[in-house]
């Protein structure tokens, strides 16, 4: 077993015991996937100083695997799509009930009655209708229920919210955008903040904000175009360059934050510029600005970024290298091509980019080049968005997208049509289709803007709610909070991830609201751990040695370098950390790997306990390792040691 240590007390032999106690202090035995029989062998041969720590050596052997690891294949359902309900009239301000934003999905309300407003209750749909101004409304995911109805506070009419608790209070917030500043609203929509002007920043119209922490403090900061603000509203930053919109159209902005290189900060993304959080830019590549999205199409962990910009897309490496670009399938000077969508859209294990413009929807492969097209309809912008979920759970995401006059949904590897629905019409803008379990029943429903018709057709109105008429479909998350939506952005109760985790590195989506691809079932890895056991025959010399071992308890190998710390818990409760390594061996699915020794040299005087943590713990919000079970990373060894 090859290990890199960074504070390296000792290394390299192997041990085994039968019985340990996890974290909590419950004894656990092996059984069949704990250590073989050679721990029965006498540990201290006859000729051994008995208070010398002797090497010890056990081979790799093999460990029971997780039966909540493995599935037999993708449970597939069918793809028969129906209207559920449809929401086009309310009790006040009647005449606003057109919709031209992307619904947004979240628990604002406590339908459960324990005092809180999260995962376990109903979803709830937010949205911003007009006529003559635009009015916020919440609505019950489960039938269009009015929650709340909050006029007169001059918010774009076209323009998108956000959703998130923006002041650690437990309950959701809203962020939304008049023609020049920003508002936040909270769970009851009772006005929190209004900033001073973002004029110059933001396009005034269809702009749509995100909500990330952005350094990682617990205060999340919010990004509407160009304009970076703090949590009470404040403008802490100020971008030179691009808005993540197209330059001179003002049809809105789709700017977000991430951790493109891995630092731990994350950065503002424009279509030609990235932003640090007081709006310097860290690099300006001189392109047209754009509507960016964020997926990995190369080796390395940076992002890159996709670019729709006046007919044509580009693919920019994290420093703003042009990688490759290629001109947009129905798009021309007036109908350029909208926000892009990330998936892997033909199901080869590599990320592809799809978009559509005022007559085709098309996928892009990481070359720029075009996979397919699907012909479409969009004469009055020819740049809204898209969506995409498998829903079948067959392992192949569908495209959902709605223009002037349908509903799409396109298969992934080739565009076949799989839903065309005439119970829609919009006269577009950045708007898309938003996937959410939204009624709570276990599965994904598709929620999607309407307005008067454009081109003269029917008109719809409001919003209307798509599910499968055979109850087949695959369990959505119950939230899509924002229009640059990609999965780690937002926890399930709404929450913002004081470090999220790059969406790339793990989904390797954007716009997608697919957490796993291939079915219900999921056959992935489960790192392990144990503290195998200590020897305390050298304590009167000061030292202490430990033996561990990582094991995959999963049906997938592990072949990524995954983190090993072992951490001392001293008698007031503080921890030390005693060891820190990376284990660079694959964890085999099956297997547990030799056991690593490692002397503590000197003990620390008030040790009570020692413990161990892979892949940086039980749940841990940055791991580097998706695993079917995460909550099992840890383990302890509380007796035996130095007295």
């Amino acid at each position: 077993m090859r290990l890199i240590s960074l504070v390296l007390l000792a290394a390299c032999s192997d041990y085994d015991l039968s019985k340990t106690t996890d974290r909590g202090g419950r004894e656990e035995d092996s059984g069949s996937g704990g250590p073989d029989t050679a721990g029965d062998e006498e540990p201290y041969p006859e000729d051994t100083d008995p208070n010398v720590c002797e090497p010890r050596e056990i081979a790799a052997r093999a460990i029971a695997q997780n039966d909540e690891c493995y599935s037999e294949g993708p449970t597939v359902g069918s793809f028969t799509p129906v209207v559920e309900w449809t929401k086009d009239r309310w009790s006040v301000d009647t005449s606003s009930n057109n919709v031209m934003m992307m619904p947004a999905v979240g628990s604002l309300t406590d339908d459960d009655g324990d005092g809180d407003a999260d995962a376990d209750d109903v979803p709830d749909i937010v949205l911003i209708t007009y006529g003559s101004a635009g009015t916020l409304r919440v609505v019950s995911g489960d039938g269009g229920a009015e929650i709340l109805n909050v006029t007169g506070q001059n918010l774009q009419g076209q323009g998108g919210v956000a959703l998130g608790d923006i002041d650690n209070d437990g309950w959701t917030d809203i962020i939304a955008v008049t023609s020049n500043t920003v508002k936040a609203f909270d769970a009851s929509g009772t006005l929190m903040w209004t900033s001073a002007s973002i004029s110059g920043l933001i396009y005034g119209t269809s702009d749509n904000p995100s909500i990330s922490d952005m350094d990682g403090d617990g205060r999340p900061e919010i990004i509407v175009g160009a304009a970076i603000l703090d949590a009470s509203g404040r403008i802490v930053g100020r971008g030179e360059y691009g808005m993540g919109g197209v330059n001179n159209e003002n049809v809105g902005t789709t700017s977000f934050a991430v951790d493109l290189d891995g630092d731990g900060e994350q950065e503002v993304v424009t279509g030609n510029a990235v932003y640090s959080r007081d709006g310097t830019a860290l690099w300006y590549n001189r392109q047209d600005d754009g509507y960016p999205a964020v997926g990995n199409f190369d080796s390395d962990d940076d992002g890159e970024i996709v670019v729709s910009s006046g007919g044509r897309v580009r693919l920019q490496d994290s420093d703003g290298t042009v990688l490759c670009s290629n001109r947009i399938p129905g798009a021309d000077s007036a109908y350029y091509g909208g926000p892009p969508t990330v998936a892997d859209f033909d199901g080869d294990g590599d990320a592809d980019f799809a978009l559509a413009a005022g007559s085709r929807y098309s996928v892009f492969a990481s070359d720029c080049s075009v996979t397919w097209q699907a012909v479409t309809q969009d004469g009055s912008s020819g740049n809204t968005g898209s969506s995409v979920f498998d829903f079948e759970g067959d392992g192949i995401a569908e495209a959902v997208y709605a223009d002037e006059t349908r509903l799409w949904s396109f298969a992934g590897p080739d565009g076949a049509v799989k839903l065309e629905s005439t119970e829609h019409s919009n006269a577009t803008w950045l708007e898309y289709p938003a996937i959410a379990d939204v009624d709570a029943d276990g599965q994904a429903e598709i929620v999607v803007a309407n307005t008067a018709s454009y081109s003269g057709g029917a008109s719809f109105y409001g919003i209307t709610v798509f599910g499968d008429a055979d109850g087949s479909w695959r369990s959505g998350r119950r939230i899509w909070n924002q229009h640059a939506y990609h999965i780690t952005n937002v926890d399930d109760d709404g929450g913002i991830p004081r470090n999220a985790d790059r969406n790339w590195l793990s989904y390797n989506n954007f716009r997608s609201g697919d957490i796993g691809a291939g079915g219900v079932g999921y056959s992935g890895p489960d790192l392990v751990v144990e503290v195998e056991d200590v020897c305390i025959d050298e304590c009167d010399e000061g030292r202490l040695t430990v033996w561990v071992t990582v094991g995959n308890a999963g049906f997938e190998d592990v072949s990524t370098d995954v983190n090993l710390k072992l951490i001392g818990v001293l008698d007031d409760g503080s921890e030390v950390l005693l060891d820190n390594l990376t284990v660079t061996d694959t964890v085999t699915a099956g297997t547990r790997l030799a056991a690593f020794q490692t002397v503590l040299d000197p003990v620390p005087e008030t040790l009570a306990s020692v413990y161990a943590k892979v892949d940086k713990g039980n749940d841990a919000p940055d791991d580097e390792v998706p695993e079917c079970i995460e909550d099992n990373n840890e383990h302890a060894y509380n007796e035996n040691l130095c007295p």
